[in-house]
């Protein structure tokens, strides 16, 4: 027998008599074997920051428990309360990982080296309160490098109190295949995803008309911002990606880029297919969005919700070389570049008991 099957045994039949009176089915209950799903477990008493630490204080019945999966704090309990989110993770690749808790008032963050959650050890800390998304207002809210095995389960427990005011509580984490220095909350992801392909020793040209752009890249990337800010000497590269409108209105689009580079849009409600947004027949620096007239495109009308699919084709010399692509639009939206965003993923809750 796995001698960490039976360190955890308890902690798994204490989950299961809990939830056997909600609405939760057996194969939803946290355990080892079903990760990303967690136990939310809320007591309606007042309690200090220094009682989090004492097993004692979540020792009693909870007033409500709830199966959730992602370990999301509740945000419709009302003030002076106490919860605590318990459940197992799944590494998905070898690696180091950083985990970060955000809460308010004071929180706690522990992690298991194996399933065993007796084995746990606190990681990060909250002092008094962040703000909601807020992984990275103070230093021990953020765990140190660890490392975990892809494919193996993990056991993962936040414990949080509430005064009064607003409250959140909200896990995260970072780690290979992530954007670098990103804190992504847990059961989330980040969508779109972008690419940038690159091919090798190409000589100068019109980005629009390179014939290098009909044949297989040497290399590919994936990109969770639309712009790279070192692509490589006598590089051709292709950036290419999905935007989603958040209202209607009207867009404009804008390209930076050394040295030159053409910026189109597919708008798949459109016959026409592609159409050419903007160009540079001159080089900007890295964040020079501004720098030339011909690098923004005059206002485009988009509806919310409808993608359109951006591409900008570039030819690099001398130097390390970039490219970027932003846009700007309705309501004060401004991004230069266009980045990934968190993104629920599937979600399955159960009712409250």
């Amino acid at each position: 027998m796995n001698p960490s099957r039976v360190h955890y045994r308890s902690s798994c039949l204490l989950l299961g008599a809990a939830f056997l009176a909600g609405a939760a089915q057996a194969q939803d209950q946290p355990s080892p074997d079903h990760p990303f799903v967690f136990a939310r477990e809320i007591w309606r008493v007042p309690v200090t920051a220094a009682a989090l630490h004492d097993d004692s204080t979540f020792a009693k019945t909870p007033d409500r428990v709830e199966i959730v999966s992602r370990p999301v704090g509740a945000d419709d309990a009302g003030d002076h309360f106490v919860q605590r989110i318990r459940g197992w993770i799944e590494a998905p690749r070898t690696g180091s990982y950083r985990f970060s808790i955000t809460s308010d008032d004071d929180g706690l963050l522990f992690l298991s080296p194996s399933e065993a959650p007796n084995e746990r050890a606190l990681v990060a800390a909250v002092t008094g309160f962040t703000g909601a998304g807020e992984f990275n207002r103070q230093p021990k809210q953020t765990s140190r490098p660890l490392t975990l095995i892809k494919g193996q389960r993990y056991y993962l427990e936040a414990r949080h109190r509430d005064q009064d005011g607003l409250d959140h509580l909200s896990i995260a984490w970072r780690g290979p295949g992530m954007p670098s220095g990103v804190s992504i909350p847990i059961g989330m992801s980040l969508v779109p995803e972008f690419t940038l392909e690159t091919w090798e020793n190409t000589a100068r040209g019109d980005p629009s008309s390179l014939p290098v752009f009909e044949t297989p890249p040497d290399r590919v990337q994936r990109l969770f911002s639309m712009g790279s800010n070192d692509v490589g000497v006598n590089v051709a590269t292709r950036l290419r990606g999905q935007f989603l409108p958040p209202k209607d209105g009207e867009y404009r689009f804008l390209v930076t880029a050394d040295d030159l580079a053409e910026l189109r849009m597919l708008d798949a409600t459109q016959p026409k297919g592609w159409t050419r947004l903007a160009g540079l027949t001159g080089w900007t620096s890295p964040n020079g969005w501004d720098e030339r007239a011909e690098q923004i495109s005059s206002p485009i009308r988009l509806k919310a919700g409808i993608p359109v699919l951006l591409e900008a084709r570039h030819w690099q010399g001398t130097g390390p070389g970039h490219i970027g692509i932003g846009v700007i639009g309705p309501g004060g939206l401004d991004l230069r570049p266009i980045k990934s965003i968190p993104k629920y993923e599937e979600t399955v809750e159960s009712g409250t008991r």
